[in-house]
Parts: structure tokens; C-alpha cells; sequence
């Protein structure tokens, strides 16, 4: 890798050849650039293209192209896959003294299923043919392409061994390029893996298109779907080092952090949590329209995004099997995660033998398994055209927790900005709500939340009378299997701030509704206070006067607690706070001529045996009064 940094202009584009074996799509890219981008010893051996080539090419208008190779042999569609996904513009190649041919078609509906709007097409070899045949080559493409998007694509006579037509074609490729919207280097950074190799000095290299944002020296990025943190130690773009590559160039990133052995073709380079990893995708599947046989709604497939081929299965939301040319909503169940966003275009290929029978877009590109019922349809008819502000409703409507600006825009495939923007126009209008900045949750949702909060609440203090309100923790432990923790704090927290509820020390109750604890617990409350006076530090264990009061114990006691008229020791004891206001002048006493109390001397000015002298030590340890030191306690 060179060292000198290099200015870049603004116009940056990707262009990929496509076409048949031997129609010169290797020779084309030569005559253009000066590149041979067959590098590999076999495709040298061999004459014709294995593996994906890159070229830059500078076109008469000024745009920085990076231009894609890709192999025309159908036992290499997979690696033509690879390269092609994320071209602005598609060179498709036919040989003029051969015509349309197999690939030829099986590259242009790869092409049509990645929704690729740009195109020219290159008649190579035309040194080799007379005009006459040249047209009828030129009528029989018209007939291929008529209903695409390469319809109505400048179709130019190409030589690359004479160099005729190559004039002709920077011209078309600049108009062709000159509508081109820029990419989006606001957005996360997001590189498809499509090579990977070591440079002594630098280590691990990978690269790939990209597709969004920029990588600049020392940014700390993510490998998915491995989540391998790393960090780019050199960024190169065409061979020269540059300060920061753009969405839409070729891009090579030296790598800090990870081995070559850890990392392959069709990894993602992306900024942190930006897309996750996912083995099932919700998608619209399209089958090509030359499909001869049925297709069967459970299939095994090969599944082709980016530089990635991934296995598993995909299973159509259809009453019966699609013929020619139909679509249907349907899940991609894979056996390794798969890193898609929303929106994303994806091929389809038979299992075995290999051959391209369809693709379609990510509707979903993280989801759960789906069955075929009307209501799992109705939401992926939301998720597939519905607004962005349908698609957040419908996407919190299944969250039971809060979520952020920041997580609802990576499950919805959106930008950040874009999707607070759409948010805060939800809450505006109450369809969404809002329990903190930049947090959300349905509205239904957190309207339930505040009701089953208040009701219990309410339902609490009319159940005990005699108790100033429910403990807060009784509370949401009560509701933690129907209502998550964080959902409860921030309701519980709005429905205070709002009065509706009040909390005094951990107990809570309705707010506004006077208490006063009823007559008849008082009167038994003073009962104990008396007996438990009585006893001097002797006390009754609780079960004892438990027992004596029956089903009015536990309100008397948690009254007494509440209004700080007892104090549990232990689980056995209680005393009054008269006995322990006592308790805490007769240590002090003590320690006013005493540096050390042991519990043989705590006996003797209690008179309290070691069953009540034990836990009433360890209780003026809990509170301060003491400090255990061994078997000795010092003045706390």
C-alpha cells in the first residue's frame, strides 16, 4: 500500500460489466483502463475470467469510476454475484459474432432482479463482423431488453482490439452516469466484503463497493455478521492511499484487530450497530418470468446479497406455488446470519444444480418466524409499503420495551435523523409516547403500562385499609411477567410526576385519597405495644402475637412498621421504638466509660438472654449504633 495521500473530486461511480463467457468483458476493461484484471495464474492459464476484477477508469465528464470485472462462465455466477451487487451502471457485453447467448441472459436478469436502472450495451468484436449481422445482433438485444430498465439503453459497436467505438462509449456511459444521485455518505458506513488478503506491513486487507458512508485511518468498526471489533489502520482506493473513502468507491481497508482466517467473502464491514446479523429475513420474492416449472412455496435455496452466498430455505406466504413472472411475500430462513437492510435487492438460486430463478427485496431484515396467518401478512404488507410513520407504529406496536431514536432507525431501515423526525410528529399527534428524550414506545402500549400501574395501586389500598399503600417492589414484582422492568420504571415515574399515584419512603398509593388507618388496627397496634412494653427486652416472638390476633396481625403489623411504632430485629423479634430508644440510651452509657462491649456484658445490663442478645447486637450494628470488632463491639 502507497503512503501519499490523494484528493478525490466529488462524481464517484461503480460500473459492472455483464455478459457471457468469451465476450470480452476482460479485453474491454484493458482497452479502457490499461488494466488486466485477470490477475489470478489460472485465469491466465485458462484465458478466461474465475474471480472479480477492479479497474479505475476517469470518463471524459470527469467521474471517478471504479469498474467491475466479473467472470461470464456459469460455474462462476456465484463470483459474479459478488461483484456486481451495488453498481450504478451495468456494461452488458455481447459478442457481436455470437449474439445473445446463455449467460447473457442469466447476467441481464441478475441485473433486472438488483434493480439496476443504468445501463449500455456493448456490442465487443465488431472488427470481426459486417454491419448487416452487426444490426441483426443489435435487433435480437433490442428484443431481449424490451420491458427492463436497459430498454431503451445506448447501444454502441465496441472494438478492443482496434479501439473503434470506445469514444462512443465514455459518451454514453457519461450520459448514462449523469443523473446519478450521490450516495449517502451521511449514513453509516457499510462495505460488502468481496476479497480478502494479507500485506506485510499491514496486515489483514479486505475489500469491497461502498455502499454508504465513509472509512477514514483509525475508525473503529464492526465485521458482521461475527460482530468482530476492528479498527482501520490504512484506506486505500484504487491502489492509492487516501484520508477517507466515500460511498461509492472502490475501497480497499487494512484492518487492525482481526486475522485473515477469521474473515471471508460476504462479510460486512459496517459502523458499530448500524445492522445486525439475522437468519431470518422477511422478503417479497419475484420469479423470473422464463421460470418453466412451478415454484414450490418451502424450497431450499442459494441466497445471494452483496458478496455473500448464503444456504437455507425460502418459504412463501402463498396459497399455492408461483408460476412465471409472480410474487409473493415470503421468509428467508438461513443456516448463518445474513447482514441486510431494509429495502436491500437479493438473487435467488436453485440449490442444485445452481441457476437463477428469481430475487426480490428485504422487507425485514431482522424478523422472527413468521406463519401463514392473516394478521403476520397485514404487518409485512405495512413493512413493505407502508409510511415510514405506518412502519414505526406497527414496529413498536411488537416491542414490549422501550426503545431508542437510534434502535428504532436500524429496525426500520431508516436514518436516524429521518426517523426521530417521524417520531416526534407520531408523539405530536399521541400515537406514539415518549417517557423520555429520544426514548419510545406504542401508545397502547404505554397507555396499559400507566393503567395496570394505577389499578393495582388503587386496588391495594382498598384490599388493606389499614396499610398507608403498596411497597413499590411488591408492586413490580407483581407485574413483572406481563410488563418489563424498564416500561414500569418510566410509567411508575409519569404517574407520579402526574399525581395520579403517591410514594412515601417504598410505599405507594393513590395520591389525593386522605389515609387514616381504621380504629379497630390502632386499637390492637397499642394492644402489642403494650404486651411488647411489658416484656422489657424479653419480647414474645412474633408468631406468638401473630397467632393471638389472627387475621388482623399482618395489617397491624405493617401499620405499626409503616408509622414507625415497631421495629423488626430479626424475623422472630419485634420491639417498640420506645424499647429501642431505651436500648440506644443504655449504649451509650456504656460506652461512655467503656471502650468494648462484649455480649457477656451486654447481658448483664439487659438482663436479656443470648436469644435476644444476639439480635438486638447485630441490629445497633445494622443501624450504626455499634461496631463489631471480632467478638467485641466499639461506640458506632
Amino acid at each position: 500500500m502507497s503512503s501519499a495521500p490523494v484528493n478525490r473530486p466529488e462524481r464517484l461511480a461503480i460500473v459492472g460489466t455483464a455478459g457471457h463467457i468469451d465476450h470480452g468483458k476482460t479485453a474491454l476493461v484493458r482497452r479502457l483502463t490499461g488494466v488486466d484484471t485477470d490477475r489470478l495464474p489460472e485465469e491466465k492459464k485458462r484465458g478466461i475470467s474465475i474471480d472479480l476484477g477492479f479497474a479505475p477508469l476517469v470518463t471524459p465528464a470527469g467521474v471517478r469510476v471504479g469498474l467491475v470485472d466479473v467472470p461470464g462462465h456459469e460455474r462462476f455466477v456465484k463470483n459474479m454475484l459478488a461483484g456486481v451487487g451495488g453498481i450504478d451502471l451495468v456494461l452488458l457485453v455481447i459478442a457481436a459474432d455470437e449474439g445473445v447467448m446463455p449467460q447473457t441472459r442469466e447476467h441481464l436478469a441478475i441485473v433486472k432482479l438488483l434493480g439496476v436502472k443504468r445501463g449500455v450495451i456493448v456490442l465487443t468484436k465488431r472488427d470481426l463482423v459486417e454491419a448487416e449481422w452487426c444490426a441483426l445482433v443489435a435487433k435480437d438485444v433490442r428484443a431481449l431488453v424490451a420491458g427492463c430498465a436497459l430498454a431503451d439503453a445506448t447501444i454502441v459497436e465496441f472494438s478492443a482490439t482496434t479501439g473503434a467505438g470506445q469514444e462512443q462509449l465514455l459518451a454514453a456511459m457519461d450520459e448514462a452516469l449523469a443523473s446519478l444521485p450521490a450516495r449517502p455518505v451521511e449514513e453509516p458506513a457499510r462495505l460488502p466484503v468481496d476479497r480478502v488478503f494479507t500485506v506485510e506491513g499491514f496486515g489483514t486487507v479486505v475489500t469491497g463497493t461502498l455502499w454508504r458512508g465513509t472509512i477514514r485511518t483509525g475508525d473503529a468498526l464492526q465485521l458482521m455478521p461475527g460482530e468482530r471489533d476492528v479498527r482501520v489502520r490504512r484506506v486505500q482506493v484504487h491502489g492509492e492511499t487516501v484520508e477517507v473513502a466515500r460511498a461509492g468507491q472502490r475501497t480497499a481497508v487494512a484492518l487492525h484487530g482481526v486475522e485473515k482466517e477469521a474473515v471471508e467473502r460476504g462479510d460486512t464491514l459496517l459502523a458499530p450497530g448500524s445492522l445486525r446479523g439475522s437468519r431470518i429475513l422477511d422478503v417479497r420474492f419475484e420469479l423470473l418470468g422464463d421460470v418453466a416449472r412451478e415454484w414450490k412455496v418451502d424450497q431450499r435455496v442459494r441466497f445471494h446479497l452483496g458478496a455473500s452466498e448464503i444456504i437455507g430455505r425460502l418459504v412463501l406466504f402463498a396459497d399455492a406455488p408461483l408460476h412465471a413472472g409472480e410474487s409473493a411475500l415470503g421468509q428467508l430462513r438461513l443456516e448463518k446470519a445474513a447482514v441486510a437492510a431494509r429495502g436491500d435487492r437479493f438473487v435467488i438460486r436453485t440449490y442444485s444444480p445452481s441457476r437463477t430463478v428469481g430475487g426480490g427485496s428485504v422487507i425485514e431484515p431482522v424478523a422472527e418466524r413468521r406463519r401463514r396467518a392473516a394478521a403476520g401478512l397485514e404487518q409485512m404488507e405495512v413493512h413493505e409499503s407502508g409510511s415510514l410513520e405506518a412502519r414505526l407504529i406497527e414496529k413498536l406496536a411488537g416491542m414490549p420495551k422501550i426503545a431508542s431514536t437510534e434502535q428504532l432507525a436500524q429496525a426500520v431501515g431508516e436514518g436516524v435523523a429521518q426517523v426521530g423526525e417521524a417520531l416526534a410528529r407520531l408523539a405530536a399527534e399521541g400515537s406514539v409516547a415518549t417517557p423520555g428524550q429520544g426514548r419510545w414506545i406504542g401508545d397502547d402500549r404505554w397507555t396499559s403500562a400507566r393503567e395496570r400501574i394505577e389499578h393495582d395501586v388503587r386496588e391495594y389500598a382498598e384490599a388493606h385499609p389499614a396499610r398507608y399503600g403498596i411497597m413499590k417492589g411488591e408492586l413490580k414484582s407483581a407485574l413483572k411477567a406481563t410488563l418489563d422492568g424498564g416500561v414500569f420504571d418510566a410509567a411508575f415515574a409519569s404517574l407520579v410526576a402526574d399525581a395520579t399515584i403517591e410514594q412515601t419512603g417504598e410505599r405507594v398509593r393513590p395520591a389525593g385519597v386522605p389515609w387514616e388507618p381504621p380504629a379497630e388496627v390502632v386499637r390492637l397496634l397499642e394492644g402489642v405495644e403494650a404486651e411488647l412494653e411489658a416484656a422489657g427486652f424479653l419480647v414474645p416472638d412474633v408468631a406468638h402475637w401473630h397467632k393471638r390476633l389472627g387475621q388482623a396481625a399482618a395489617e397491624v403489623a405493617a401499620l405499626g412498621y409503616f408509622m414507625g411504632r415497631l421495629v423488626r430485629v430479626s424475623q422472630e423479634l419485634t420491639y417498640t421504638v420506645g424499647q429501642m430508644t431505651r436500648l440506644r440510651a443504655l449504649l451509650d452509657d456504656w460506652f461512655a466509660s467503656h471502650a468494648a462491649l462484649t455480649v457477656a456484658d451486654f447481658r448483664s445490663f439487659t438482663d436479656a438472654s443470648r436469644k435476644y442478645a444476639v439480635p438486638l447486637l447485630e441490629h445497633a450494628d445494622r443501624v450504626g449504633w455499634t461496631v463489631r470488632v471480632g467478638d467485641e463491639r466499639r461506640k458506632g
